[in-house]
Order: C-alpha cells, then structure tokens, then sequence
C-alpha cells in the first residue's frame, strides 16, 4: 500500500482565513451598527460585540471543522472506491476532469481496468495533493473572525475610556470595517489569482451592503 505525503492546503488555509475574517467583520459591524442605529449604551455595544466575536467565533470554527471533515472523509471514500471497487465510467469522468477527451478517457479507463488497484490509484489519484487538515482550518477561522471582528469594534472600547470619541467613533467604524473588507478581498487573490484591487472591491460592496442593511434594522426598531 503506498504511503500518501501529508501536506497542508495552503488553498484551503487562505479559504478559512478569508471566510472568518470576513464574516467576524460583517458579523460584528452589523451588530455594532444595529446596536448604534438603536442609540443603545456605549457599554451594551461592546458587551453584544464581544459576545458576538466569541459566540459566533466558536460557532463558525465547529462549522467549518465539521465541514472540513465531512469533505476530507468523503475524499477518502472516494480514494477507497477506486482502489477496491474499479469503476469504468467512474474513472472515465475523472480522466475528463484531468483533461482528457471523452474517447481517450474511455480507452484509458478500459485499459487501467486490467491492472491491479496500486497502479490504479497511482495513475488516477494526485497524493502531491495539499491535503485539507478539519483542525487547523477551524484554528484559522477562529482566530481569523476574532481579530478582523475586532476591528469595528476597537473604536467604541477607547470612547468608552474617552468620551470624546464618542462623536467620532461610528464613522471610525465605518472605515476601519471596510478597510478591513478591502483587505480581505485583496487576500483572496493569493490563491484565486484574479485581480486584487477588483476582488478587494467587490468584497468591500458586498461586506458594505450587509452593513448598511443592519444599521437601517437598528434604526428602524430603534423607533418602535
């Protein structure tokens, strides 16, 4: 049996530090912006921000180990198929997906048939494949959410020790949480490839969006 190199998925890593950053970011904005549009007590803002940032934070690292896991062990199934239980079209449509035409991908897979499962499983399975690891995913999550989801929030702990920050510390806010989105969205691209000042925006609209739309909730029920 061939022994698979184990690796971390740099992809996978980059994955979790943008999708924790960002969401602690959204997450927290949007309830510090709720709680500002509702004109709530500068010390209910940061209490409901950093119950959010270790709520939310632990919730979506169990979500994205869970979801890691279930990937990796649905990975490995698959691997065990193909070694035990050769299947023509199944390897076929994995050939394709490597690049071959559908003909070529037939014959090769008809051909492979005839050989045992090691050669099989060399051929038709990548081993120098990063490998996704569930735990240190969920670690970069974590740790990811708290400190972006920080940010938002930093402003309305220094005016809760100087109150003339007070005045300023909403649109502070506002800069500091799309910076952060800007940045984030720039991230990305280390393993998209794509443009960084086009996916920085994007992200920035979007983030900005959901933020927008939390502030008008607080404010609408800050009314009631």
């Amino acid at each position: 049996m061939k022994i698979r190199k184990q690796t971390f998925n740099k992809g996978e890593g980059i994955k979790s530090l943008v999708y924790g950053g960002l969401d602690g970011t959204i997450t927290t904005f949007a309830v510090v912006a709720g709680a500002t549009g509702g004109a709530l007590d500068m010390r209910v803002i940061i209490i409901l921000g950093f119950a959010n940032l270790l709520g939310d934070g632990i919730s979506m690292a169990v979500g994205d180990y869970v979801s890691s896991k279930s990937e990796k062990e649905y990975a490995e199934h698959h691997k065990q198929e193909i070694e035990t239980e050769y299947n023509e079209d199944q390897s076929a449509q994995m050939l394709e997906e490597k690049g071959l035409s559908a003909i070529d991908a037939h014959h090769f897979a008809e051909t492979l048939s005839h050989y045992d499962a090691e050669t099989r499983d060399n051929l038709l399975i990548n081993d120098d494949e990063e490998e996704s690891n569930p735990i240190i995913n969920a670690i970069i999550t974590f740790i990811s959410f708290v400190i972006f989801g920080l940010f938002p929030l930093l402003i309305f702990i220094f005016a809760y020790f100087n109150h003339d920050l007070i005045p300023i510390s909403f649109i502070t806010s506002n800069i500091l949480t799309f910076t952060t989105l800007f940045i984030l969205g720039a991230v990305k691209t280390v393993v998209t490839k794509g443009n960084w000042f086009k996916s920085g925006l994007e992200m920035l609209i979007v983030g900005g969006l959901a933020a927008m739309a939390a502030y008008g909730i607080g404010v609408v029920l800050g009314g009631v």
